[in-house]
């Protein structure tokens, strides 16, 4: 039995405004990547595909890094992972400007950041999920609306850096910028769930079995993370992601190539940030209306997205045509990242949030590493960038028809799970010892019956249920 701290009701609020200033500073560095690509090739002057490789692994390590992630959440909170992210993103971008080999970029640029990067974007987007689970697509949008204003401003702030700073100048100033999510990570309170797993996790448990408790989810409930809506959606994940940073890297490069300067670029780039902006607190508010629901949703944007892309030599030959491209694709291409959280939170019930969260995140990571130098690759075979955005249109369409198939094989018709997904909490009411300052945690062994009794009674305010 474990005595833990209370959180007032009102604190879910501050918990969601932490995330939107985490995911604002320190959770989106990596949409930098497509700007600081110019910059890497023409201060190393190394070959264009090893260094796209490294703005791929640099964007695609926020993700792979979702496992990682939800093993810190599972044993210790959002908060440790949030926190622990932005300490990294500070060391990763200062160790940066220490070396003149691009290869130790790997390390320093590569992997510590976007580590950092991971773990502040997985611990703000998971702790929503326990802080407001009838409503979370709808507050997932809003947090990750911190995520598209970050899309807004950084790529002119590091272009601005970059003219006036050089690159290990702009590193510093993104590494502090970064560090701020320290101070937001410590706004969130672990949730009442967050305790109970942590105390679980570390109650007996070998640190092999909490590895694995944290990839693969309870024991009891592992076939969740192999139902067919899932693995659809880790295909539909990996796919959108291939396309997403393929147009996120090449657009700057492709904006220069029809005749924009590269400060023209940067600006034309932070339209994407506008679009994205609207489109997150939009696509979580349609997709937490039962009528959509976030399986139409995603998979509607990508069809349009998909389109779109097959489109874009002819929409770029004017700065209008630009601007509008730019737009669109962030308008429609940001859903997505909004609909992962609660798609998850319904296929695999919230004791699997976490894990089943970083497994799809690894997915994306993995189309994010691969989708770049592929699309390079291509757009070097023909001789064409228009041919890599092709490749990425493709990459949506798949995406959109995993999203179809999805929607046919939902469980119920509901797009948030019943009380009947956390059973656990549930039988955890019947001791009825509630406290006005403190909640005690009583951990008991799971219950192989995913259905508890109807009689047993519901859960508080929230979804959240203590005892």
């Amino acid at each position: 039995m474990v005595t833990i701290a209370h959180s007032p009701p009102w604190w879910k609020w501050v918990v969601m405004m932490a995330s939107f200033f985490a995911l604002l500073v320190g959770g989106t560095v990596s949409y930098c990547a497509g700007v600081v690509h110019v910059a890497l090739l023409d201060y190393y002057q190394e070959d264009r595909t090893v260094t796209a490789w490294l703005g791929s692994l640099f964007a695609s390590m926020f993700a792979l890094t979702g496992p990682v992630a939800s093993l810190i959440i599972n044993m210790f909170s959002c908060r440790t992972c949030v926190i622990f992210g932005g300490v990294l993103e500070l060391v990763g971008f200062a160790s940066s400007v220490f070396f003149t080999d691009m290869r130790w970029l790997f390390l320093t640029y590569a992997i510590l950041v976007g580590l950092g990067e991971g773990l502040v974007y997985t611990g703000s987007i998971v702790l929503l999920g326990f802080y407001f689970k009838d409503q979370v697509s709808l507050v997932t949008g809003v947090g990750m609306a911190g995520v598209g204003m970050g899309t807004f401003f950084l790529p002119p702030l590091t272009q601005y850096l970059l003219d006036n700073y050089g690159l290990k100048g702009c590193f510093l100033f993104l590494g502090a910028i970064a560090f701020h999510a320290v101070v937001f990570g410590a706004l969130m309170r672990p949730s009442e769930i967050e305790t109970e797993l942590a105390v679980s996790a570390k109650s007996g448990k070998s640190v092999c079995q909490q590895i694995l408790t944290s990839l693969c989810g309870r024991c009891d409930r592992v076939g969740e993370m192999f139902h067919p809506a899932f693995l659809l959606l880790l295909l539909s994940t990996f796919s959108f992601s291939v396309g997403n940073f393929t147009s996120y890297l090449f657009l700057p490069d492709i904006f220069i190539k029809q005749g924009s300067s590269p400060q023209e670029a940067s600006f034309l780039f932070s339209m994407v940030g506008v679009g994205g902006a609207l489109a997150r607190p939009l696509g979580g508010f349609a997709a937490n209306d039962p009528n959509i629901g976030p399986s139409v949703l995603f998979s509607g944007t990508y069809g349009v997205i998909a389109t779109i892309d097959f489109f874009i030599w002819p929409m770029t030959k004017t700065m209008v045509g630009k601007v509008a491209y730019a737009f669109m694709f962030g308008l429609y291409a940001s859903v997505g990242w909004v609909l992962i959280n609660p798609l998850t939170l319904h296929i695999v019930g919230m004791r699997n949030l976490a894990s089943g969260y970083g497994i799809a995140m690894l997915a994306s990571g993995l189309g994010i590493m691969i989708g770049p130098p592929l699309a390079s690759i291509i757009a070097e075979t023909y001789g064409k960038y228009q041919e890599a955005f092709y490749f990425a249109g493709s990459t949506f369409f798949v995406s959109s028809a995993c999203g179809l198939m999805i929607m046919l094989l939902k469980k119920t018709q509901s797009d948030v799970p019943e009380e009947s997904d956390v059973p656990e909490l549930q039988s955890l009411t019947d001791r009825k010892d509630h406290h006005f300052d403190e909640v005690t945690v009583v951990i008991k062994c799971p219950s192989t019956d995913r259905f508890p009794s109807p009689s047993a009674p519901s859960g508080t305010e929230d979804g959240m249920s203590t005892a």
